[in-house]
């Protein structure tokens, strides 16, 4: 057999009456027409216009600002301004208002909890731009350092190509001068060589007869067959050997050549005599 259960109760328990629920806040809505322009300007104007027609001061009241329509160039706008008093918004609600047909939800926030969340906005912002400040100065050692790099770089191309141009100018150097010591113009110059043979062509004299050039610490000999002088009104100090190397063969010694164009000086007269080059 059931028994029906049976809840007892102590004399200190009381039963308190449930606490009947808090009405929303009642909030008021006024409609906004701005003139034509540009979207910011509209909702600039709207806004103005909003904190102007409030029902209560704006210390008391809490509203908000809602666009009707779409934007569209070259026609006026319509907002909806929606006001509750600061009192009675606690940390916030959201509600739905009927604004010419339309259900329009609208959500309300204590300006103590604006400012809390304007606070964490510009921490948030704060820390977005610190984040940035720091990309960009990493950036910017990057590239720092790239170009700093780069330089360096150019810098040892330079020394690299320097010291390519010193080594082909050094190995030309050398079969220059092998080619000199193989022509017997040991100790001289290329150009030096090429003047010497410039001037001596230039200035040989018609009836001369040249065996043989050679060249030793600057100075030019010259073996010449018979007793006419190799070169015609010279302009370059020519000495005679005393006596001859052989029979018919005499060495004439020839100082090397001043600073200045002595083969073009040279030259002018040996074409007055009639010989070329």
């Amino acid at each position: 057999m059931n028994r029906p259960s049976v809840l007892w109760r102590t004399d200190d328990e009381r039963l308190e009456p449930a606490a009947p629920p808090q009405a929303e806040p009642k909030v008021f809505s006024k409609t906004i027409s701005t003139p034509p322009g540009a979207p910011w300007d509209q909702a600039r104007a709207a806004g103005l216009e909003a904190r102007v027609a409030a029902p209560l001061p704006l210390g008391e009241v809490v509203y908000r600002l809602r666009r009707l329509e779409a934007w569209t160039p070259g026609r006026p706008a319509r907002h909806a301004a929606f006001y509750v008093r600061a009192r009675d918004v606690g940390e916030g609600f959201e509600t739905t208002v009927q604004v010419d047909g339309r259900h329009i939800k609208v959500s309300f926030l204590s300006p103590a909890e604006q400012a809390r969340r304007a606070r964490r906005s510009l921490m948030l912002f704060s820390v977005a731009a610190a984040a940035g400040l720091l990309l960009f100065v990493a950036v910017a050692a990057a590239i720092a350092g790239r170009v700093s790099t780069e330089a360096r770089l150019s810098a040892l191309e330079q020394t690299a190509a320097a010291r390519v141009r010193a080594a082909k100018a050094y190995e030309r150097l050398k079969v220059q001068t092998r080619l000199l010591n193989a022509a017997g113009a040991r100790g001289s110059s290329l150009a030096d060589y090429l003047a010497d043979l410039a001037w001596a062509t230039a200035a040989k004299a018609p009836a001369a007869h040249i065996d043989a050039l050679h060249w030793q610490h600057g100075y030019m000999g010259v073996e010449v067959r018979g007793d006419a002088a190799p070169f015609a009104a010279p302009d370059r100090t020519v000495i005679k050997a005393d006596r001859p190397i052989r029979p018919g063969l005499w060495l004439y010694g020839v100082a090397p050549a001043a600073r200045g164009s002595a083969v073009s000086a040279a030259r002018p007269s040996a074409q007055a005599a009639g010989v070329g080059p």
